[in-house]
Formats: structure tokens, sequence, C-alpha cells
């Protein structure tokens, strides 16, 4: 646990200016809000350290198949799931060789990828076999059309995921034993985390009823920390699919047996990293450095 004896936490955006004057950190934005964050020099390292130390936690638990992801993906891949119909997100589209295309509509074939888990379930679309469990992962970096000002309200950031895919107890019982461990740990570093269950329309309609359902079931479990005076920020979560993404995307072999199931745990790199910096001593990165490597 980082000491916190006597350490003020400063408000999110304090702490962004900081890092900006010591040349840490430097903003790519637009008249709409914030693109993203360049890190640099001991920063950049805490965020490679923050994303190896993610990657080493779940190892204790599964064994990984690691995959790349591309910055671009096909809108067929998103709309297999109803993307488009129940996410309230832009999409951002790309005309790849086409250089003298200007004007691009909600129809194009190409997207910016919103998402790393996508490219496993798209990697994996009609694969005619059947497991227990396997566990892939995957860091890429997500585009979202969401225009805010807010300092972690970011059009492209870095998302790790591990995605597990397999017969329903073992996908539930092992990836809640895997998340709550993750929590663990981020409470090693952090004094204030909670877990809320949240809901989110993209697995169902954009109706109360289904809301309900969801938070219910506890389909969408969110870890949170504090950020600006009052408000808390979403850092992580875990998402159960279901049957959803196998059955979308041919998963599994229909013949031997009921419907693979699948779950996400994902975390927000950006976020997090900002999140743990900002009760750390000083905002020091080489500190929470030090902190993840003794962890």
């Amino acid at each position: 646990m980082i000491d916190q004896k006597g350490v003020s936490v400063a408000r999110g955006s304090t702490m962004i200016d900081e890092l900006r004057n010591k040349r840490l950190l430097s903003l790519v934005k637009n008249e709409t809000g914030l693109i993203g964050y360049r890190f640099s020099g001991p920063l950049f390292e805490a965020f490679e350290a923050l994303d190896s130390s993610l990657v080493s936690l779940f190892e204790r638990h599964f064994t990984l198949v690691p995959h790349s992801c591309t910055t671009l993906i096909q809108r067929e891949v998103l709309e297999a799931i109803g993307f488009f119909d129940k996410l309230p997100c832009i999409p951002m589209t790309a005309v790849p060789h086409e250089a003298g295309a200007v004007e691009m509509s909600k129809q194009d074939e190409w997207v910016l990828s919103p998402s790393t888990c996508y490219h496993t379930f798209a990697h994996l679309a009609g694969i005619d076999e059947r497991w227990d469990l396997r566990t892939y992962t995957a860091r890429g970096i997500c585009h979202r059309f969401e225009p805010s000002s807010e300092a972690t309200r970011l059009a492209n950031f870095t998302m790790r995921e591990f995605v597990l895919i397999g017969d329903e107890e073992s996908v539930v019982s092992r990836g809640e034993s895997a998340f709550n461990e993750a929590v663990d740990f981020i409470g090693k570093l952090h004094s204030d985390v909670s877990v809320s269950t949240a809901s989110d329309v993209f697995y169902g309609e954009q109706a109360e009823v289904t809301r309900r359902v969801q938070l219910a079931r506890g389909v969408k479990r969110e870890v949170l920390v504090p950020w600006e005076e009052g408000d808390r920020i979403a850092i992580g979560s875990r998402n159960l699919h279901r049957d959803l993404f196998t059955e979308a995307f041919r998963i599994g072999s229909a013949a031997d047996g009921p419907a693979m199931h699948s779950m996400c745990i994902a975390f927000g790199m950006e976020r997090m990293l900002l999140g743990l910096l900002a009760q750390t001593p000083d905002h020091d990165p080489l500190r929470l450095t030090a902190a993840l490597e003794a962890n």
C-alpha cells in the first residue's frame, strides 16, 4: 500500500497541470474536447509497469493467449452484435486506400476500433470446436466520439482486456475470482476503491425494464476511484456476455452441447494510471512504478 499519511489528494485536473508543467504529459485535443494523452519518461514507464502488473496478475489464474489488434475494424464485425443499434456511440469512420474520398457516411465499411474484445471474437469467428475455458488478452487503442472536457473522457484511449470463453460455469466462477483479485490489487495501490453494479445498453434494448434486469443479474460490475471532488470514475469493468458474442460469431460447435459463454474484464489504462497517480505522494510516477513492482 502506498503510504497515505499526510497526503492530500489533489483534484485530477490540478494533477494534469502539474504533469504537463513537468513535460511528463501533453494533451491532444480539438474544439470538441480531449482526444488523448501523450505520456513521457517516468510517466510512460509507470503506464507500462501498470499494464505488465495486470497481465502478471491474470497469469496467476489463466494460461493467457495474447493477440494483437488493428486500429481499423470492419463495420460488419460491430453490426454482428448490434453495436450501432444498442450503444449511444457515434463511430469514427475511415476509408483505407481511398485518399480521394472526402465524405464518409454511417454506411462506411471501416471504423476506428471502439473496443478491444471485438478483435478477439472476430479472430475466432466460425471456429468449429469447443473447450472448457480459454482466456485471451490484448492491449489496443480504442476510439469513441463522446465529446467532453472532462480529463478522463478521451476519444482515443488504451484498453487492456481479458476475454474468457468457455462453458458457463467456468467463465462465471473463474472470471469473477480474477476480477475480485484485480480489485484487491487496485486496493493495495489506492485507499478508496469501490465496486458498483452497472448497466450497459449494449446488452439489451434501451429500455428501463432491461436496465433493471441487468442490474439485478449483475451483468456489469465496475471498479471506481475518486477523481474530481465528489466524482468517481470507472477504471475497469467485468462484463458478462452470456452467449451473445459466441452465438453472433458462431464460436464453438453447436452439435456438441449448449453454446459457450464469454466474459470480458477490461481496464481503461489512462484512467487507471491517472486515478492511481492522483493518490500517489507528490503524484510521482517513480513512486507508483515502485509500488507496482512491490505488488
